[in-house]
């Protein structure tokens, strides 16, 4: 169930696809306005402006609870998705949802350039690798980094020494081959790592990092991952985003 956003709030709705364990909430629009409406109070407005589409998912219970993309008719503007069935414990939607916010910080069209051949086309490989040669930056996987934006002043100070090791990770096509390679992977490098799920690429390591610098009090400088918090701190405007998140954050949770 996908919502188009009008004023920041839901507007129309068009019901793609709806699973059976879906079928409770094909009427429930009250829930998801409730979701909705909580990321919005998160999410000061003109950070989260470019986020035109608003989606009611489910892959089961207790997988994936939230993710963000491009929309399909616009590269430029973002689709949120939150999984109803995962959405019930509100300490950890309101963490994913920083997470996921975080992808939209660090992915945005001001932050990295689109590669459209690339984006409408995802199996061409041509088109892929005519994209990273064309790429000075760090390449998303959908598209080029700007030279001074997040994610690539990031992946230079945190990646360089281990992307060649993740890229043949990220090749692997078998998937329990790939998973096992990708826990070794973290199992080696843990003490770089805020997560597991970090490891699983720049793009989640930036926004579980980012998670952690919204949520938790200010590091010591005595580990990589720490550093990667401490990363954020180097941003006045961040710095400023993250107490007005805190400060939404307390007018939704008082005690």
């Amino acid at each position: 169930m996908t919502y188009t956003i009008a004023d920041n709030k839901l507007g129309k709705r068009q019901d793609i696809f709806v699973p059976d364990e879906l079928r409770d909430e094909r009427d429930a629009r009250a829930s998801h306005e409730l979701i909705w409406n909580y990321f919005t109070a998160l999410v000061p407005e003109k950070e989260r402006a470019y986020v035109a589409e608003f989606s009611v998912i489910s892959d089961g219970r207790e997988n994936v609870l939230a993710a963000v993309g491009p929309t399909h008719e616009n590269p430029t503007q973002w689709a949120l998705k939150v999984d109803i069935l995962d959405s019930s414990d509100p300490h950890t939607l309101t963490n994913t949802l920083l997470h996921e916010f975080g992808h939209l910080l660090t992915l945005n069209s001001k932050q990295v350039t689109l590669d459209r051949l690339v984006f409408y086309n995802p199996d061409d490989k041509n088109f892929y690798e005519r994209a990273i040669s064309a790429c000075d930056q760090y390449f998303t996987g959908m598209g080029c980094s700007s030279p001074n934006s997040y994610m690539n002043e990031f992946f230079n100070r945190f990646w360089t020494d281990l992307y060649t090791e993740w890229q043949d990770i990220n090749l692997e096509e078998d998937e329990n081959t790939h998973d096992k390679m990708l826990d070794d992977f973290y199992k080696i490098y843990r003490d770089q790592f805020l997560t597991d799920y970090a490891a699983t690429s720049p793009a989640e390591d930036i926004a579980e990092s980012w998670a952690y610098f919204v949520l938790s009090p200010k590091p010591e400088l005595n580990s990589i991952a720490n550093e990667k918090i401490l990363f954020f701190y180097e941003y006045p405007e961040l710095v400023a985003l993250r107490q007005e998140i805190l400060n939404r954050l307390c007018v939704e949770f008082p005690r």
